[in-house]
């Protein structure tokens, strides 16, 4: 089961080098048109949470969600990683966050790769812009999605959570990634 490419996590695909959509801003001076929504927040910093990604989710947040392992973090390919181990495998929900601050592409990098994706949802959460990007059209109706959403025009949040079967977040756990983004949305205003 595939979710959101670059992602170091098991159940992730690698990006790759296809584009797809239509827009009409020049992105970052790269001379190529941007693909992804405009940024029509303030930027959100995520300097302060790059040695303790951990810390962007607070524990009475992840216990709202589910019960979970002490996190785990790490760094990742696209930049500092954490993790919440289902504290039951067969009845919670896994949660895992990346801070991607390394591609320097934020959100435009998954529209960029939109064609690779079988589920490309485009929401907005606290007025940031975000999509669902599955590689499989199954995959939230099976427990997992993957989402991310852009804090500035180079860094974005990621999102992966995996649903376990008798939840009633199980067939709709993109809405899960967006309840996860809020609340960490909220952690990054806060901490100014």
């Amino acid at each position: 089961m595939a979710l959101v490419a670059g992602c170091s996590s098991s159940v992730a695909g690698q990006p790759s080098a296809s584009g797809g959509g239509s827009g009409s801003s020049v992105s970052g001076g790269s001379g190529k048109e941007r693909l992804s929504p405009p940024l029509e927040q303030p930027v959100l910093d995520l300097k302060p949470f790059e040695t303790k990604p951990c810390e962007l989710l607070k524990p009475e947040q992840v216990a709202s969600l589910t019960r979970a392992e002490p996190p785990e973090s790490k760094d990742g390919i696209l930049g500092p990683e954490c993790a919440w181990p289902a504290l039951d495998p067969v009845r919670d929900t896994r949660i895992s966050l990346t801070l991607n601050v390394k591609t320097g592409e934020g959100l435009e990098g998954m529209y960029r790769r939109r064609s690779k994706y079988a589920q490309f949802v485009e929401f907005r959460v606290a007025g940031y812009p975000g999509v669902h990007a599955n590689e499989s059209e199954k995959a939230e109706g099976m427990g997992n999605c993957g989402s991310m959403v852009g804090v500035s025009d180079s860094t974005a949040l990621l999102i992966i959570v995996h649903v376990q079967e008798g939840n009633p977040d199980y067939s709709t756990s993109c809405r899960v990634n967006e309840k996860i983004a809020e609340m960490m949305i909220q952690n990054l205003k806060a901490a100014k």
